[in-house]
């Protein structure tokens, strides 16, 4: 039974690694196609699927375990190509808040 229950926190695990980096990438053609709704369409939900895994992890395995691994899982994403620089990090906020005022307008 403990094996099933590790092996669905693994799961868990790799697919908010491999979420992680889509997202990251998808950040980085936010910025570099600014005007291209679908990036930011695609980030809004590839962003709750985030969420809703880190939920399930924090459920599974408590608070703290999470925030180990959210720890591990950015020090990975540092090294990954798609890391933003403090300029595009802001760039990209500035986007995201611009697009979510407007997709509240609009809804």
């Amino acid at each position: 039974m403990f094996g099933l229950f590790s092996n669905k926190v693994k799961k868990i695990e790799e697919k908010l690694s491999i979420l992680a980096t889509e997202i990251a990438s998808i950040q980085k053609n936010i910025i570099i196609y600014p005007n291209e709704n679908n990036y930011k369409n695609l980030h809004i939900t590839k962003t709750k699927e985030l969420n809703s895994l880190y939920n399930e992890l924090e459920e599974k395995k408590g608070k703290a375990y999470l925030d180990e691994f959210i720890r591990k899982l950015s020090n990975k994403y540092k090294e990954s190509e798609y890391v933003l620089s403090k300029t595009e990090q802001k760039i990209l906020d500035k986007i995201l808040i611009e697009y979510k005022v407007k997709v509240k307008i609009k809804a």
